[in-house]
């Protein structure tokens, strides 16, 4: 094993080594299962990445002008990021605490039950219309209803039905 800190011990690289897998666990699911990576938080002052790495010699910091923007738009992205982190770990608390009735609410082909606790992606799929279904039958003044008018600039739409 090599590692390019000369002050840590081998067992201490070798703990590290070992939590790699799960780290890139993690990093699957939350690219593949949650998209935590497909936001679109761009601003044309952010610095433009190449495709081929560059030397860090040639970065360039924003103008200052602009500066709040790019942080703004750095902060939107690490905000999606974190709910998206925050989110793959209540499916996991889910498959944990409610397996047996996730399982039961499973209607879609899965070729083969490999495991007793269902993965994210199932708990996902099988929970994704269930909670599309509730928000729905919500009542009018729910939190729902409430995010929906602040999102839309209704704010002072009491919804009354």
């Amino acid at each position: 094993m090599m590692c390019s800190d000369l002050v840590l011990d081998a067992e201490t690289i070798l703990t590290l080594y070992c939590r790699r897998t799960r780290i890139e666990t993690l990093f699957d699911a939350l690219k593949n299962t949650m998209g935590a990576f497909r936001f679109h938080f761009w601003s044309r002052y952010l610095p433009r990445h190449s495709r081929r790495p560059t030397a860090n010699r040639h970065l360039k910091a924003p103008q200052a002008q602009h500066l709040p923007t790019v942080v703004a738009c750095w902060q939107a992205m690490e905000t999606f990021v974190l709910c998206a982190c925050i989110a793959t770990g209540l499916l996991q608390l889910f498959s944990l605490k409610y397996h047996e009735g996730l399982w039961k609410q499973q209607v879609l082909y899965l070729r083969t039950r490999s495991r007793e606790l269902p993965s994210e992606n199932t708990v996902r799929q099988i929970l994704a219309p269930l909670l599309a279904r509730q928000l729905l039958r919500s009542p009018p003044k729910a939190f729902w209803w409430r995010i929906n008018a602040a999102v839309n600039g209704d704010e002072d739409d009491d919804r009354q039905t």
